[in-house]
């Protein structure tokens, strides 16, 4: 079996999942699984029956649109903001005759009020700018997954149709105004609905396609030698066992072994630590790498969907689907509101039929069931979530703070535990030199070797030396230990303390204060005398220790989960009052951390930026990721930090609060709404054309109550040196 993920343009909530999946899972050798918040659908297929293209047309059938590239992209953008624009030009005249109904004194056109042209504009709108409506509804129906689609139909097509009943009735009497039409209750539930999906996926437009991103970080070609000669293989031709040849600056291929040669590896797109590690003759290299330094022969040891980058993205993948994601609100409700509110229409009409009017005109029944139906219109239920987050999130983003979809406002506010990637998220992940000690002047002879120098501690120390440099011959990289070199015909050395102990050299330096602090300690030697001794770290970022103060001040327990070792950990960790870390954790047991903190009855949130940090990003029940990291761990994450301020996670959460308490306000007003008008609409109490005007005017409750959130005012988190 074949896995493949496809983006769809349209996947809106977990209606939209169940149709998809209950649809694939009919058809033989193929199984679906929908990603709701990345709109992506991960297929497992026999390639023998199905590619990409056959999968697409299967989406297409029943309604979805799927995405292979850019231009697809764009295209389903346009479509949506066509259709949007459309509707919100129709809507507009429709919405002016609503005022009139509303009996607010304005002045409306006589020819608007004609049923007929109310007809002829609320047309197009249900059934052209609609259509998606009415083909995801078919399918939700066929799968028995009755949703927010379902309702959106039912009510604006007991709208259009009634109103047109009433036109052609009431043209007998034509030359005064038609006040029980509601085609504006049509054309608003349209448009409204849209504009929120159109919102809310423009937020989640900023965050995606990064997974496609973190496949096209894998190398395409592999230098292979074959038969003594170097040639460039695409990947997928590359076998097991094959020898891969990789230059200095190189991207290495595929995983492997390296045989013959040593160098330092930049491995920071998978284990988000900036220091390159050095790697020599039997050790473990990994696809997609960088070789910064020499030549290395490596035996190929895993290929296609068993290198570690194909592994990473699998568990993205598949953590995503078995994590317990709140779904939709509206959602939820309306696999019940559905079928209920039909059921109470039905038994309406016959109590009319058949106990109220004793068995006369049927017309007499058709009002009150019909307004039933539109005054349980889902326009306020479906406009509760959406219209709240898009505020949220158009607050939010004026912060620095991305929000990927809706489900983070439900969760945010219960976390009782956050988890904090070290490297690049508590610190700033760009070394710096902390201490020095020697003669100054002395520092020269360091940076002018250290120019020399492609390592990221090299810059570290040139950084911090702003004169003019030393010329320097017989440069040398001492591999794992240091580097080499002549300067005036001396014999200067920038190296570790293991290789000073190697080389014999007495140093009158202790490094030990600077080691327990977790930092890393060089000297610098001059024709075998020490000189000076250099300390570089990674400086904790300047708002960390305010936010592990204020989570602590609200029960929230910080944890730091880090590659690092345990010396390094544990200092940093002490700096910052953090009582829980996890040190020496390998990138793929970020999650398994994650979930044990779980297991202590924690939701839990994690902050990372690495791809190393991606599964744990999905696993835990929130995601942070530092705007400056991978894209792939932007992708995974439930929100973004567009800037290196830690206090943005606080911002977030009290955002989040503030938010979902909007949407619980706008579904007591929906559902106040629907637990009064439904008796009055069903006793006869609210004929069909006031039930259109209540509906429209909860929809204004709704946004502008959401609007409210325009009000919300942040907590600032003091830096700190």
């Amino acid at each position: 079996m074949i896995r493949k993920t496809i983006k769809v343009s349209n996947i809106t909530c977990a209606q939209c999942a169940k149709s998809i999946e209950s649809y694939f899972n009919d058809l033989p050798d193929v199984t679906a699984q929908v990603l709701v918040t990345s709109k992506k659908v991960i297929f497992n297929y026999d390639e023998m029956k199905y590619d990409q293209d056959k999968l697409g047309d299967h989406l297409r059938i029943i309604g979805y649109y799927p995405i292979f590239n850019n231009e697809d992209q764009l295209k389903a953008k346009k479509r949506d903001t066509i259709d949007l624009i459309i509707a919100g030009i129709l809507t507009f005249p429709l919405l002016w005759t609503m005022f009139v109904h509303l009996g607010i004194p304005i002045n409306v056109p006589d020819f608007l009020m004609n049923g007929y042209v109310q007809w002829a504009i609320a047309t197009p709108i249900l059934f052209y700018v609609g259509r998606r409506f009415f083909s995801q509804t078919y399918h939700q129906i066929k799968g028995r997954n009755l949703g927010m689609d379902t309702l959106v139909v039912l009510g604006t097509s007991a709208a259009y149709i009634y109103s047109i009943y009433t036109t052609l009735t009431y043209d007998a009497h034509a030359g005064h105004a038609m006040p029980d039409l509601y085609f504006e209750t049509t054309a608003v539930i349209i448009f409204m609905v849209m504009l929120g999906n159109f919102f809310e996926n423009r937020v989640k437009e900023k965050t995606s396609n990064a997974l496609q991103s973190l496949i096209s970080l894998g190398a395409k070609e592999a230098r292979i030698r074959r038969n003594g000669t170097d040639v460039m293989v695409p990947v997928d031709e590359v076998k097991i066992g094959d020898l891969m040849i990789v230059l200095a600056n190189e991207k290495i291929g595929l995983d492997g072994t390296i045989e013959k040669g040593s160098s330092y590896i930049d491995e920071a797109m998978i284990t988000g630590e900036p220091m390159p590690a050095f790697k020599e003759a039997g050790m473990k290299v990994i696809g997609s790498t960088m070789n910064t330094v020499n030549t290395l022969e490596i035996r190929v040891t895993a290929v296609g969907s068993d290198t570690v980058l194909a592994n990473i993205i699998k568990t993205v993948e598949d953590t995503a689907l078995i994590k317990p994601k709140a779904q939709r609100i509206a959602d939820k409700i309306a696999a019940l509101f559905v079928p209920v509110v039909v059921l109470i229409s039905i038994t309406v009409f016959l109590l009319w039929v058949f106990v109220v009017d004793g068995g006369h005109q049927v017309s007499h029944a058709f009002a009150p069931a019909i307004a039933v139906l539109v005054i349980s219109c889902p326009c306020a239920l479906g406009l509760a979530t959406p219209t709240s987050i898009s505020v949220g999130s158009g607050i939010a983003f004026k912060e620095g703070i991305l929000y990927k979809g809706g489900e983070f406002f439900e969760i945010a506010n219960k976390i009782t535990a956050i988890a904090f990637d070290k490297t690049g998220t508590l610190t700033t992940g760009e070394p710096e030199l902390s201490d020095f000690i020697g003669e100054k002047e002395t520092l020269k002879y360091s940076a002018s070797l250290e120019k020399h120098s492609n390592h990221p501690i090299a810059s570290a120390i040139t950084d911090a030396y702003d004169g003019l440099l030393f010329e320097v011959e017989n440069f040398s990289v001492l591999l794992g230990k240091g580097i080499s070199g002549t300067i005036e015909g001396r014999t200067v050395i920038v190296g570790s303390p293991n290789l000073i102990k190697e080389l014999g050299y007495a140093s009158p330096f202790d490094p030990l204060i600077f080691q327990s602090q977790g930092k890393t300690v060089f000297y610098t030697a001059i024709d075998g005398i020490i000189v000076n001794m250099i300390a570089v770290t990674d400086p904790i970022k300047d708002t960390a220790k305010g936010v592990i103060r204020e989570l602590k001040r609200r029960n929230i327990t910080p944890y730091m989960i880090t590659g690092d070792q345990e010396r390094t950990a544990r200092y940093i960790a002490s700096e910052l009052g953090i009582d829980h870390v996890f040190y020496e954790v390998l990138p793929h047991e970020k999650a398994e951390k994650i979930h044990l903190i779980q297991q202590e009855k924690n939701v839990v949130a994690f902050v990372g930026d690495g791809i190393n940090d991606a599964p744990a990003l999905k696993m835990a029940d929130v995601g942070f990721a530092v705007g400056s990291g991978s894209d792939i761990a932007i992708d995974t994450s439930d929100v973004t930090l567009m800037s290196m301020d830690l206090g943005l996670v606080i911002k977030a959460i009290d955002l989040s609060l503030a938010t979902l308490r909007n949407i619980y306000l706008n579904f007591f007003w929906a559902f106040a709404y629907n637990v009064v008008m439904i008796p009055l609409a069903a006793i006869g109490l609210l004929n069909p054309s006031l039930a259109g005007i209540g509906m429209g005017f909860s929809s204004i409750m709704v946004v502008l109550n959401a609007l409210s959130l325009n009000l919300f005012k942040f907590k600032n988190i003091p830096k700190e040196a």
